[in-house]
């Protein structure tokens, strides 16, 4: 939980509905309110309605319209807890808990929440390459017992793209794990021209994959393992988040779909990558949110 602020006074903070669309409104116009349509800069909000009136020309504006929020029929007071709860909880919250805590009916009203504020984790992610020097490696997510073929080509399984930036102190610095089709030429050489600046370093195992880092004309240290055990060693890092990300799917979410893999996979490094700044991490969610654009139950299930 955030050291500064508790659940409690949290939840005093957004006690009503009033007090949560207020916060809304700040945070979507923090230069303060502009009409659209007279550019007068006075506005005063409906009562029971999430819509501003300006004072010059009455033309209504509302505070959700074009976000995450857009037509949702459920109280902002609880999207702005369930928002909380998930920037906050480092090992993240399932959505039937979530459905409990929040005392939502369905639990598909939770299941869509919970996608699309990992949606816009995701989009604010979407925007950083990392730099430096950086390890990266790939690992297999999904059931933890399969039968046949282990490791690579297990049936299955999702392969991920992992990299993780490393300081000169030997300290992580932002993640990103990326799920592709499958390991080879193309799929890295997609994730490292999307992913990752052309002045990084890059610190791989000995896999023929990897050579097209090589071949892109990008700094890379390619470390032949010889044996497996090795890889904990050499690339300790990425190492440490595979695990961790893999026991938070297991022990929360108890296994997530392919299909929805990914999303979970950007809320693990949304925060990881906001670990240092847990008084803000709620703040900066919450615009991400109102700069996301609205998306449908059908594009969510895609």
């Amino acid at each position: 939980m955030n050291t500064s602020e508790t659940f409690l006074s949290f939840q005093k903070r957004f006690s009503t509905e009033r007090r949560c669309l207020d916060y809304l409104m700040r945070q979507r116009w923090p230069q303060g309110f502009v009409c659209p349509k007279c550019h007068h800069q006075k506005a005063y909000p409906l009562s029971r309605r999430r819509l501003l009136q300006c004072q010059h020309c009455r033309h209504q504006v509302s505070v959700t319209a074009g976000t995450l929020f857009h037509k949702t029929r459920t109280p902002l007071q609880k999207w702005c807890w369930m928002i909380f709860l998930m920037s906050h909880n480092k090992t993240g919250v399932s959505i039937l808990n979530l459905q409990k805590l929040l005392g939502l009916k369905r639990y598909r009203t939770a299941w869509r929440m919970a996608q699309k504020i990992r949606e816009a984790m995701a989009g604010r992610d979407a925007r950083y390459q990392l730099t430096g020097l950086l390890e990266m490696d790939d690992a297999y997510f999904g059931a933890k017992k399969v039968a046949g073929k282990r490791g690579r080509g297990a049936a299955g399984k999702s392969s991920v793209v992992i990299s993780v930036q490393v300081n000169d102190q030997n300290k992580p610095g932002y993640a990103n794990m990326h799920r592709v089709p499958t390991v080879n030429h193309e799929q890295i050489g997609r994730v490292v021209d999307t992913k990752i600046s052309t002045t990084a370093t890059i610190k791989t195992d000995g896999l023929n994959a990897y050579s097209i880092i090589e071949k892109q004309h990008r700094d890379h240290q390619r470390i032949v393992l010889g044996d497996p055990k090795r890889a904990g060693r050499e690339l300790p890092w990425v190492h440490i988040l595979i695990g961790n990300c893999k026991g938070i799917l297991r022990g929360v979410h108890h296994g997530v779909s392919a299909k929805h893999l990914q999303r979970y996979l950007s809320e693990f490094c949304y925060r990881f990558n906001r670990r240092a700044m847990e008084s803000r991490i709620f703040e900066r969610l919450i615009v991400a949110t109102l700069s996301a654009k609205p998306i449908t139950l059908a594009e969510l299930r895609a």
